[in-house]
């Protein structure tokens, strides 16, 4: 059975696609596979003209990246690899590289990209290689083919809701203003009146359940972001600015996907009539996590010519 390498940062609450790779992880040994986090490092385009700069910044991220501590989350089964000479051009080992990675800086024979954002939205360029296999983070994501790859026809969907801080309990009787967050929208222009109205970038789980549980709207300016889901779990008028030429349908095609959501201002009776059916999909979505995975296992095997067990 074939090992994992999961090329990511280091664990951080407040950044989504960092929580998917550090679960993957989780998810894959808690299965009784084999995967292991490797701390992502920056990898440059090199050419005759251009050499001098992506070296030095090579060498600087590599004497920084001996410095930094590579936080994990304790309650995960993960572990670290470290001797990343055993990946290289192997065939007992699948790298994963998050959509943002420039190449193959592992050196892997067999390669997956997780889209977990549209290729290049966040580096403006793609730079991927041949015979690799995609997932789509979820069905909304644009299909994506290159240089004879594979997309996946199954998108790697993971759900991970801090519940026990996104909740109804000891919510606000009167609830009055507005929180919004920017994220991957933060070039959008404002929609919103901004006048005491709390920009959650940047916060603590523990910050943003607080505020959810005492204003009246949230807006999200970032299309796919959980923090939407969260703050329809907390009770609040959850609203997804829409993005021009995207429809509702489009934005996610299930329904039940949207439960709780606004897509508009306009939108705001499907989100208020849906909410109470948000929980029990969201526990449903955690308990799909294991089988996703095992389907995820079981086709990135097929892809690269071994059976599998699981």
């Amino acid at each position: 059975m074939k090992k994992y390498v999961i090329f990511t940062p280091k664990y951080s609450e407040t950044n989504g696609g960092v929580i998917c790779l550090h679960y993957l992880a989780h998810l894959i040994n808690q299965q009784g596979g084999e995967a292991y986090l490797c701390p992502i490092f920056e990898n440059f385009e090199i050419s005759k003209i251009n050499f001098k700069r992506p070296f030095l910044k090579t060498l600087y991220s590599k004497l920084v990246d001996g410095f930094r501590k590579f936080y994990v989350n304790e309650s995960f089964n993960n572990k670290i690899i470290y001797d990343l000479g055993v990946v290289k051009n192997s065939d007992e080992w699948i790298v994963i590289y998050p959509e943002i990675v420039f190449g193959n800086p592992l050196g892997a024979k067999h390669v997956v990209r997780w889209l977990l954002h549209n290729p290049g939205f966040h580096t403006k360029k793609i730079y991927y290689g041949p015979n690799e296999l995609y997932f789509k983070y979820h069905q909304g994501f644009a299909d994506f083919a290159y240089l004879n790859s594979e997309l996946s026809p199954n998108p790697l969907y993971l759900s991970y809701y801090p519940l026990h801080l996104y909740n109804m309990s000891k919510v606000s009787a009167v609830r009055s203003g507005t929180a919004y967050c920017l994220r991957k929208g933060r070039d959008r222009e404002i929609q919103h009146d901004l006048t005491e109205s709390i920009l959650i970038d940047g916060m603590s789980h523990e910050e943003i359940a607080a505020i959810f549980k005492r204003v009246k709207t949230f807006i999200s300016y970032d299309s796919y972001t959980a923090y939407s889901v969260f703050a329809a779990l907390c009770g609040c008028d959850s609203v997804v600015l829409p993005k021009a030429g995207i429809t509702k349908e489009a934005w996610y095609p299930n329904v039940e996907s949207r439960y709780g959501m606004a897509y508009g201002f306009d939108d705001l009776e499907f989100a208020s009539s849906t909410r109470a059916l948000l929980l029990d999909k969201v526990n449903k979505d955690h308990e799909a996590n294991a089988s996703r995975v095992s389907a995820f296992i079981q086709e990135t095997h097929e892809f690269f010519g071994e059976s599998c067990p699981v």
